[in-house]
């Protein structure tokens, strides 16, 4: 299992111990076959100066750089798996820099395994960065080379004629002079984490590596600093306490914030960088907010190490953190609060509903919860009035997201006060699927006005009446007519009048006002498009199917089905002895809205 360990840049260095440096004149890197060459142009190493350059006008003390890995050969010797286009930048920058002096002498020692091979080459890679002209004049052997020595006059350029276009000689000198500190390490410095790994393990962490697979993020970053040697910098009555202990917390940290179903109570998306769902964690310890983070992603990074020394309390801390936001997700009340204002409102500012809870207690924090969700909808007005068309459908999203968690909550509490010594998990409404499906609101009974307008999607419109409702064309026999003429012909008119004849006679108890929210339900896209604007009977069938109540023959795909939108087409909400399981009716409109209503009073 590989090392992980921090080492800065520089040779100059009080505040780390001094075998904690890269920069060792006796320190040679190999450059194995595998590596590619080296391939960075000028626009990747001007970056790197532009972002030198930011870090010298801030406050911070160490600048973070990419993870350096690295297999031990031998004493001070080392081979080198990822790094080699950072570390030959750094080269090329500190012989521009520092040739000029006096006594130059350079920080490690490069090896490429490709120059012994090579028999065309006269001077090895490492002399051509470190003491031939022929990188300066842009003249080289190979393809590595070729690249130095663009690389090469890119940054001579920059420092020639550095920001705001500076021509005068001396504040080019200056401009050179921060930057020689800056490698040196007095007073600022560049960091690595050191990735050590043995021999073994050289193949399979090359091959990761070049496939992405490790990039460390902030969160993995300041995992290295907890479970590091570093520890030792700690105070001893503030030192972390046993590494196989951390580790195991910080693995338990982990996989609850991987887990969508917590995630998706606190966030809308996933981490901005490399998808780290702990930096939410360490961004909350640490105060930092949504815009500092997205102008530093590693931020908390940056302020753990400065603070390493005290680097128990900063566990501590976000221990407590980890179990309050635990606590809220295992109560019923604020996980389906706090989930729903996040979705309804954005990214919720959860770290405000862990102090509510701190300062607060549970119930504090419920009644608070309580009051916003019920001032998020206290502009509908009345819910009678609200229609399909004058209405946003986020709106109305918000509305049956609403009246389904309440269902949930009703029925925990019936249960709950039943005092029927169970122990159970309380139902969680599946806030992860709103935000990995696209979700509609769906007619119950069908809208008057004919949708279709493919004429094969007409003809399977009508297949499907002709199962579900064969009664109609025993009564009917004309309708077989206009049907056989509409086949013939095929024209759209011709249609829509045998689909409001159609309509009229299945679902002639259907509700007055089909736009109204009694005859509306919250379905995902998928199954709702497996409609194809089908009658009553057929939605109740594929509803059912979907649910995995009545899927025969697996003849429908199984899906999340809102407890509501279930209800529905179950007649949860009839309770009459006259229900019609195929048609829903006026009076099923109004006992539906009737608990709508009830449900959303009673938050």
């Amino acid at each position: 299992m590989g090392v992980l360990k921090k080492r800065t840049f520089d040779c100059i260095n009080v505040d780390i111990d001094k075998d904690s440096n890269v920069c060792q004149e006796s320190v040679t890197f190999i450059i194995p076959y595998l590596q590619r060459a080296y391939k960075w142009k000028e626009k990747q190493a001007k970056q790197m100066l532009e972002d030198f350059s930011e870090f010298l006008k801030q406050e911070k003390t160490y600048y973070c750089m990419q993870p350096l890995a690295v297999v031990k050969i031998g004493d001070n010797k080392y081979e080198l798996l990822d790094g080699q286009q950072r570390l030959t930048t750094l080269l090329i920058l500190w012989r521009i820099l520092f040739e000029s002096d006096e006594k130059t002498s350079y920080p490690y020692k490069f090896e490429y395994e490709r120059d012994s091979s090579e028999s065309n080459t006269l001077i090895n890679r490492y002399s051509f960065i470190t003491e031939s002209d022929e990188i300066k004049k842009g003249e080289y052997g190979n393809i590595d080379e070729y690249y130095m020595s663009k690389v090469y006059g890119a940054i001579k350029l920059y420092f020639d004629n550095p920001n705001n276009k500076k021509t005068d000689e001396q504040k080019a000198d200056n401009y050179k002079e921060t930057f020689k500190k800056l490698l040196k390490g007095e007073g600022k410095h560049i960091l690595f984490l050191w990735y050590e790994v043995n021999e073994e393990e050289k193949h399979t962490t090359f091959a990761h590596l070049n496939s992405g697979k490790i990039e460390l993020t902030c969160s993995e970053l300041i995992k290295a600093i907890l479970l590091s040697d570093g520890n030792k910098e700690s105070l001893d009555n503030n030192r972390l306490p046993d590494k196989s202990l951390v580790a195991a917390q910080y693995a338990e940290m982990e996989e609850a914030f991987n887990d969508d179903r917590l995630w998706y109570m606190l966030q809308t998306d996933e981490p901005l960088y490399n998808g780290s769902r702990m930096d939410l964690l360490f961004n909350m310890v640490l105060n930092i907010n949504r815009k500092a983070y997205e102008a530093d992603p590693k931020a908390a990074f940056y302020k753990v190490y400065a603070r390493r020394a005290d680097l128990s309390r900063f566990w501590k801390d976000c221990r407590a953190y980890f179990v309050r936001i635990m606590d809220l997700y295992k109560n019923p009340y604020t996980y389906h609060y706090i989930g729903y204002l996040t979705y309804t409102e954005g990214n919720n500012k959860i770290d405000d509903w862990v102090k509510v809870y701190k300062e607060s207690g549970l119930k504090g924090c419920i009644e608070q919860l309580k009051s916003k969700v019920r001032e998020s909808i206290s502009g509908l007005g009345d819910l009678e009035k609200i229609t399909y068309s004058d209405t946003s459908k986020a709106t109305l999203r918000k509305i049956f997201i609403l009246h389904n968690i309440q269902t949930i909550l009703i029925h925990y509490e019936t249960i709950k006060k039943a005092n029927l010594g169970l122990r159970f998990s309380y139902e969680q409404f599946p806030f992860e699927l709103l935000y990995s499906q696209r979700w509609d609101i769906e007619h119950i009974a069908s809208q008057t006005e004919n949708p279709l307008t493919k004429i094969q999607d007409c003809k399977d419109w009508i297949a499907s009446v002709r199962a579900d409702y064969s009664e109609i064309f025993v009564q009917r026999p004309d309708l077989n007519n206009e049907i056989d003429l509409f086949e013939k012909d095929s024209k759209i008119e011709m249609f829509k009048q045998i689909y409001n004849e159609i309509v009229s006679s299945a679902e002639k108890n259907s509700p007055q006002n089909k736009d109204g929210l009694g005859n509306l339900v919250l379905l995902d896209s998928h199954t709702n498009r497996s409609y194809h604007n089908s009658l009553y009977k057929r939605k109740r069938k594929i509803i059912l199917a979907a649910s995995n109540i009545d899927n025969q023959n697996n003849e429908y795909q199984v899906t999340y089905i809102p407890r509501c939108t279930l209800n529905v087409f179950l007649k949860t909400y009839n309770t009459g002895l006259d229900v019609k399981l195929g048609e829903w009716t006026q009076d099923d409109y109004d006992k539906y809205l009737g608990d709508l209503k009830e449900k959303l009073e009673q938050i």
